[in-house]
């Protein structure tokens, strides 16, 4: 006699103790990260700064960090570092403070605790869920991706000049270099 595992949802998330973990389910499974380290905290407030100045004052939507449940499928819940929602979006954010569908750009930092589920597992989980833009960074060593959505899969888009062009924030260029710059060395 065989026995299944139960896909886990929301609601068995909504019941994970608050103890400073990080819980997510992929593909109904339940995945636990401790807190990020130094430098991915250190780029991750760099990285919202540059967007969420430029967000507001092209008036584009909002911009969010962890911790921020998004809701891609019922068994398929993550918290990503960062997304972008726009203007005429923001009603996918509910009000007790879940999103329910792809946001237009989550942005991923990897740290030593997801360097296997950020580039794997949820890279093919947002492509499937029709997440338009997304970005990977890694502060150890200084990578910087920026990934589109066509036909259900991601192309990386090449820098020019040095600079990677958003596809989803309208007028937003960053530079990957000057933003691992500052970032304390892992």
């Amino acid at each position: 006699m065989s026995t299944v595992a139960r896909l886990l949802t929301y609601d068995d998330l909504c019941r994970m103790p608050d103890d400073g973990q990080r819980y997510e389910i992929i593909g109904g499974q339940l995945i636990v990260s401790p807190s990020p380290v130094r430098a991915h905290q250190e780029l991750l407030g760099d990285l919202y700064a540059v967007i969420r100045s430029h967000v507001r004052r092209h008036r584009l939507g909002m911009v969010y960090f962890a911790p921020v449940d998004v809701r891609l499928s019922p068994h398929d819940v993550v918290q990503l570092d960062l997304l972008f929602i726009r203007e005429d979006r923001l009603d996918i954010y509910k009000a007790r403070g879940d999103v329910k569908g792809p946001p237009d750009l989550v942005v991923e930092i990897i740290s030593p605790s997801s360097e296997k589920t950020d580039p794997g597992r949820k890279f093919d989980l947002y492509a499937a869920s029709g997440v338009p833009e997304y970005w990977l960074a890694d502060p150890a060593t200084h990578r910087f991706q920026l990934f589109v959505l066509h036909d259900g899969r991601y192309t990386e888009t090449s820098p020019v000049a040095g600079r990677l062009h958003s596809t989803v924030i309208a007028g937003l260029v960053l530079d990957p270099s000057a933003l691992f710059a500052g970032i304390t060395e892992v």
